[in-house]
């Protein structure tokens, strides 16, 4: 399975946030894969469909799209492993998860896909990445029985 984070902006190089996103991503044994979108700088309507269309580049039919938004289905950790595991044994191709700008997501991509959330707080983009990720690590450690997650 492979999974595809889809976000707006970039990591700057060789900051905190980058280097503890390449550190979860190093120990996960998927390809995970970061898509970077372009953001604009546009008045609400026009700047979520702008960034609606460049999200929408990087998608394919066959994906299994997750969108995070903070009025989404709050799961706890071992929920997300059971989440994950499903999709293993679905032999889902590829899950991509969706995260939006400051404004969030074009109305159209959340009412056709699930929603999680991290919670009800708005949380910066960059950091939402590395929690996905962190998520996404403790997910499998928690199918194989590790003793990461306690």
């Amino acid at each position: 399975m492979n999974i595809s984070i889809i976000s707006p902006g970039k990591f700057k190089k060789n900051t905190p946030f980058n280097e503890i996103f390449n550190y979860y991503k190093k120990r996960i044994n998927l390809n995970i894969d970061l898509k970077e979108v372009k953001t604009f700088n546009f008045e609400k309507k026009k700047k979520l469909l702008f960034e609606k269309n460049e999200i929408t580049k990087h998608l394919k039919a066959s994906d299994y799209i997750v969108v995070l938004d903070k009025d989404g289905k709050m799961l706890s950790s071992k929920d997300f492993s059971v989440f994950l595991k499903k999709k293993m044994i679905e032999r889902t191709k590829r899950i991509c998860f969706l995260i939006g700008s400051e404004l969030g997501l074009d109305v159209s991509i959340k009412k056709s896909h699930q929603i999680i959330s991290f919670g009800k707080k708005t949380w910066p983009h960059q950091l939402i990445r590395i929690m996905l990720i962190e998520q996404i690590y403790r997910s499998l450690e928690i199918i194989k029985n590790s003793s990461y997650h306690k």
